[in-house]
């Protein structure tokens, strides 16, 4: 009875630590943590209410400091512009001059390259008879339709400096006849919107409604890491904040938000300049700045929080032992084999993956063996004799096994094994090691070798399988290779080879033609040609059904010159019209390069249908290049002599060899759809497309960026400065009759 009870109180005790007391330790440390954080939010909610409204009431005060020192500018400008309006009706008046010559003649004695005149066209006359059609500015088209308005910065196309340009409307007789300019420098901008704020650790933004900074303060904190506040925002972790902020701007309401950037949190108040066409003044300052005894008390709150997650780790500490205890149990059960002691064939697809993954250059084999008549050895001797000659099946082979190498039992008398080397010498001996005093074992065993290590494991092990039940029963006969059923493949290969050369003498390939388009103006300014193959049935065949099969067999040589003459022919086409074109792009394999007289012959067709080979882009893809650096260095000088440019497809899809970009003047950068998907680190891919961008710029090549199918693409071209695209998102891929008009027209959209 003692011991029972001792027994008994064991029992309750590790009920009571393991269950009870777990339990009671997370509840109280989870009020605990509760009433810590809620406290901190009452405190912190009481300071940011005032630091809000103070915040709220600087930015309004800037606002209108800032506003009356833009509008004086403004004013004084319009000022300037009724002045030539009086001029204009007293010159015009004594039939001097007409208007428009007035107007003219004005900007030829007044213009500078601060103060300019524009008639109602658009043309500016500067100091020296210099003329600048400023007919596309913002800032103009608004003056014409009578607005006064300031312009975003701009760079100066007189000096190339960052500027902001005054517009106002000229009126004669209620009708406007031109506008009238100011331009302020960047520095005299700065001086009429830089205020001091919280004894200068605040600090300001002056943004348009797109989220573009246009001017912000020199203080070492404000940090800006691109041209636009709201994508620093978001890259920084806000993006609540950086929505909040997109939204109210957009329905033109002052805001607040509170953000945290490096670390530190800042308080920010924005409000709209009124009377400023677009623009918006930020006031941001540090938390510290506004509250620093507050900042205190949340210090202390946070040590006390401190002191929770201490004592809430120490309880979660316990709970993960406990639970790896739990998981080493299960894992006992779900990876030891219970008769072998060895792997479980669970634990076999686990390790398996594992090991082809880690190793993918390394050649691996699967091999599936039973032992023949198992059940009557079962039978005769008794399931634990069985149970032995299992156990000492996996012992032996196991001590032979190398690293990388696998064993476990599948079910019964099966087993699995990954070997690296399958040598028939070493199956034998691994398999021979296996010895019984009492009777002789007789395995098949059945081998495959892996060729693609993403294929699923369960499928090797059956093909494995599939080999050994095929010598099931056969004398003498211990091993079987499976082996693909590579007759239906060659029959298939030879038909499809047959039909793609039927196909050349009917003439059944046609180019698709896919537009690349200036994202900026949605202007046409090359294509390339792809190659589709349409039936006389009418049915069509896409490329990546022959293309490979062609590559194999050296039909594509065949097919690309064929191609390459029907682009002469169409840009042939437009050149007897007389019309402008664009430049197209040919794709030529890399099986061209070892021709001698592939250069000689692309000249020849070039030459025989009279097309300018400025027109003519020869593409290659990367992998070509990197395969052949000596003689592309070559092909390239000789293509470049002959006045034709040399297109890089698919950068970054494959070797994305730097250094080559170095030894091979190539013309274009072909950059691919890749560096546009969605990343685990969007800010890293950005800095790379951004890199790859600014290098090719840097080495004068002409970037193209393929596969942009959505907006959000075209955006990342715009931020890393790339212009040429190419993709769904402008136009598919067309036949000759639809591109022919978009060629004709010079525009996508």
């Amino acid at each position: 009875v003692y011991y029972q009870i001792i027994i008994a109180m064991i029992a309750v005790s590790n009920i009571f630590f393991k269950n009870i007391l777990p339990i009671f330790m997370v509840f109280i440390n989870l009020a605990l943590s509760v009433s810590v954080v809620f406290l901190m939010r009452y405190v912190q909610n009481l300071l940011n209410s005032d630091v809000k409204i103070n915040l709220v009431e600087i930015v309004t005060q800037n606002k209108d400091a800032i506003t009356s020192r833009l509008m004086m500018n403004v004013n004084s400008l319009d000022i300037t512009a009724n002045k030539l309006s009086d001029r204009l009706k007293a010159e015009e008046s004594s039939g001097k001059l007409k208007t428009q010559d007035l107007i003219e003649q004005y900007a030829k004695e007044n213009n500078t390259d601060d103060l300019f005149t524009a008639n109602r066209d658009g043309m500016a006359l500067f100091d020296g008879g210099r003329k600048l059609d400023i007919s596309g500015r913002h800032y103009f088209r608004l003056a014409i339709d009578g607005i006064p308005n300031i312009s975003d910065k701009l760079i100066s196309r007189i000096n190339g400096d960052e500027v902001f340009v005054i517009s106002v409307p000229l009126s004669y007789n209620g009708e406007i006849v031109g506008t009238i300019q100011k331009v302020i420098t960047f520095e005299e901008m700065y001086k009429i919107c830089s205020l001091s704020i919280f004894s200068s650790q605040g600090y300001m933004y002056v943004i348009n409604r797109e989220g573009y900074v246009i001017l912000h303060s020199a203080h070492p904190k404000c940090e800006q890491k691109s041209d636009n506040y709201f994508r620093d925002l978001y890259g920084a972790g806000n993006p609540k904040a950086s929505e909040q902020m997109k939204r109210d701007i957009r329905n033109n309401r002052n805001g607040f938000i509170e953000t945290t950037i490096a670390g530190r949190e800042i308080f920010s108040a924005y409000t709209p300049i009124e009377k400023i066409h677009d623009w918006y003044l930020i006031t941001s300052v540090p938390n510290n700045a506004v509250s620093p005894n507050g900042n205190t008390v949340i210090s202390i709150f946070y040590f006390i929080l401190f002191v929770i997650v201490v004592i809430f780790t120490s309880s979660l500490t316990y709970f993960l032992w406990y639970k790896n205890k739990q998981r080493a149990q299960l894992e006992k059960i779900a990876f030891v084999d219970t008769v072998t002691l060895g792997d479980t064939y669970n634990k076999f697809l686990v390790d398996a993956q594992g090991i082809l993954t880690q190793c993918p250059h390394k050649k691996f084999h699967i091999i599936k063996f039973d032992i023949d008549n198992f059940k009557y050895i079962n039978n005769f001797y008794g399931f634990e004799f069985g149970d032995r000659i299992l156990r000492k099946i996996n012992e032996s082979i196991s001590q032979q096994l190398n690293v990388h190498e696998l064993i476990a039992r599948i079910y019964s008398d099966h087993f699995v094994i990954l070997l690296e080397n399958a040598a028939e010498e070493r199956l034998n001996a691994l398999l021979s090691s296996i010895e019984n005093e009492e009777i002789t074992l007789y395995f098949s065993a059945g081998i495959y070798s892996v060729t693609d290590s993403t294929e699923s494991i369960n499928l090797m092990v059956d093909k494995a399988g599939t080999a050994a039940r095929s010598i099931k029963g056969v004398l003498n006969k211990k091993f079987a290779y499976y082996t693909n059923k590579f007759e239906q493949i060659t029959i298939h290969n030879e038909q499809l080879k047959r039909a793609v050369k039927q196909a050349l003498k009917n003439d059944e390939f046609i180019p698709y033609y896919q537009p690349k388009v200036d994202i900026n103006s949605g202007i046409l300014v090359g294509g390339e040609a792809l190659v589709r193959w349409k039936t006389r049935e009418g049915k069509f065949i896409f490329p990546n059904e022959f293309i490979p099969m062609c590559e194999q067999t050296g039909l594509i040589v065949e097919l690309d010159m064929i191609m390459y003459e029907k682009v002469l022919k169409f840009l042939k086409s437009f050149l007897e019209q007389g019309l402008a074109c664009v430049p197209i792009s040919v794709n030529f394999s890399r099986l061209h390069l070892m021709d001698s007289d592939f250069l000689s012959k692309i000249v020849k067709k070039q030459c025989e249908y009279g097309v300018p080979a400025h027109l003519i882009e020869i593409e290659l893809t990367e992998s070509a290049i990197f395969d052949n650096i000596d003689t592309i260095y070559a092909f390239t000088r000789k293509m470049h002599a002959n006045g034709f440019a040399i297109a890089m497809d698919d950068f970054g899809s494959g070797y994305s060899s730097l250094n080559m970009l170095k030894d091979i003047p190539i013309d274009v950068l072909k950059i691919d759809k890749g560096f546009l998907s969605e990343a685990a680190d969007n800010n890293r891919r950005n800095i790379i497309f951004s890199s790859i961008a600014d290098m090719a710029r840097k080495l004068n090549i002409k970037v193209v960026v393929e596969g942009v199918e959505h907006l959000e693409n075209v955006r990342l071209m715009k931020e890393c400065g790339c212009s040429i695209a190419q993709g769904y998102y402008f136009a598919k891929p067309m036949d000759e009759e639809s591109f022919r008009n978009v060629f004709k027209e010079g525009r996508i959209c």
